[in-house]
């Protein structure tokens, strides 16, 4: 133990004498390179060309002054009160001529008007902020992040040939819930820079159409006057229609049905252009719907509720599958035949066996519309049609391949959207392929016509509060929901 011992002191001495002879080092070598440092440190400021540098500066500096000193001189020279008040004295005492008064009239005149015209090219435009209430999605991170806002900037300005709407009542929809985890979000984020002057896509109000009346109009509207009632649509990377007020281009408004309320009529412009886009991919007319036998999957969504009244009125075969609560809506609206659902196990593999085993005891079909998912596959779903000319459409969302663009495809897609808005602006003619044409003043109007008429029957679930939209999104996505669910700003 005691050679251990001090064999460890022996060391430790060792140790002790190293670090004492590397800290003499570093110490010994910190002061040579600071000596260094200054030796080329004041090489450099006494070199020729910083003495010459010098020189430059200090001759900057005394002219800088001397300028100074000039132009304080000046200024005392000509604003001396004194030498002012002489001036005006003699300019008064002088015979002043009748071309003097003229000219110096003249000379005032223009000046003034010259003067107006550059202070209002430079005013600032300061308009009057308004704030509505909203409910936005400010996040894409699914209806969670969904927020109902109190002090959203309401529109102060349109276009010439905008509209400006006090909502009344919006319905929600399914492809809000998409919006809200991100659905378009690459395209309305540079959609919105061109067609709608905005420089970002968040917050994004929900809501894709509503009823309300107008309040102002552009100067190149000529269908719609102010105190119209009117409903609307509107694309999905545009602003939505969940809040108080709106500025929307005339093509998509049109005159609201008098016999039917604001809430119930938002049952209708959304899911009615949805509606007849899909009869018009699957070529189903009035001319020869009575030939025709159709399956719509879901009927009692509310693009369902309006396809399977205008498909009677037009004089189709219309079987609709729903869940059995809205069975006797389904029979209201004109199914000719209903197959039920169990909501429960209609994504599972006994509700895949018990929907293809119904359909398989029923004639096949012309035509087959989904307008919600569906559990049997669209390859499996041609096993019901009647040839290989039927037709299966679905009204759901796309898929956008955009979504998920990396940097160098979304650039590319910007930069080509640039060149189709220039040439836009250059030709007159609209090339916006995104603006989801079915979504027209045309549409509305065909609508409004079977409303009017009593062949399309509003259908409105719910009606809900703006501070309640959690609840609004959280029922149009269960099994209970039945048409349209409605938010009112009234």
């Amino acid at each position: 133990m005691d050679e251990f011992m001090f064999r460890g002191s022996q060391r430790f001495d060792t140790l002790q004498i190293q670090l004492g002879l590397v800290a003499s080092r570093s110490r010994d070598l910190f002061h040579q390179c600071s000596e260094q440092s200054k030796a080329l440190i004041l090489q450099g400021w006494n070199s020729s060309k910083c003495i010459e540098l010098q020189e430059v500066t200090r001759k900057i500096w005394h002219h800088i002054i001397e300028y100074a000193q000039i132009l304080h001189s000046k200024v005392q020279f000509y604003t001396d009160p004194r030498r002012l008040y002489l001036n005006v004295i003699e300019v008064l005492r002088r015979n002043w001529t009748m071309k003097d008064i003229y000219l110096g009239f003249s000379c005032f005149l223009v000046g003034g008007m010259v003067g107006i015209a550059i202070g209002l090219a430079i005013r600032k435009n300061d308009t009057l902020t308004r704030y509505m209430h909203a409910i936005q999605c400010r996040y894409y991170l699914g209806p969670e992040s969904v927020t109902v806002t109190v002090d959203a900037e309401a529109p102060h300005y349109f276009q010439d040939n905008e509209i400006l709407v006090d909502v009344k009542a919006a319905s929600v929809q399914i492809v809000d819930t998409y919006i809200c985890n991100g659905y378009g979000r690459i395209l309305r984020n540079i959609l919105r820079k061109y067609y709608e002057n905005s420089k970002s896509d968040l917050p994004v109000i929900l809501g894709r159409d509503c009823t309300g009346i107008v309040t102002d109009i552009g100067k190149n509207v000529t269908r719609i006057e102010v105190g119209d009632e009117v409903w609307l649509t509107v694309p999905f990377w545009a602003q939505g229609t969940m809040c108080q007020t709106v500025a929307i281009p005339e093509i998509r408004v049109a005159r609201k049905p008098k016999n039917i309320g604001f809430e119930g009529a938002c049952s209708v412009p959304y899911a009615g252009c949805l509606a007849l886009s899909a009869l018009e991919k699957s070529n189903v007319t009035f001319e020869n719907a009575q030939e025709k036998r159709l399956l719509v999957h879901k009927g009692c969504t509310p693009v369902g509720c309006v396809l399977i009244q205008i498909l009677k009125h037009w004089g189709a075969d219309v079987t609709s599958t729903c869940n059995k609560r809205a069975l006797p809506v389904a029979k209201a609206l004109g199914s000719d035949d209903v197959i039920i659902i169990d909501e429960n196990d209609s994504n599972s593999e006994m509700g895949y066996k018990s929907l293809v085993k119904e359909l398989e005891l029923r004639e096949k079909y012309d035509v087959i519309i989904l307008t919600a998912d569906c559990c049997v596959s669209i390859e499996q779903l041609h096993n019901f049609c009647r040839s290989k000319d039927s037709i299966i459409v679905s009204t759901l969302p796309c898929k956008l391949d955009s979504d998920s663009y990396g940097f160098f495809r979304r650039f590319l897609l910007r930069l080509y959207i640039w060149f189709q808005w220039r040439l836009e602006v250059f030709s007159g003619v609209s090339l916006n392929r995104y603006d989801e044409a079915h979504m027209c003043h045309s549409a509305l109007d065909q609508l409004a016509s079977l409303v009017k008429n009593g062949h399309l029957q509003t259908v409105v679930d719910k009606v809900f509060q703006p501070q309640d939209i959690d609840m609004a999104i959280c029922h149009i996505e269960s099994s209970d929901s039945i048409g349209s669910t409605v938010i009112t700003f009234r």
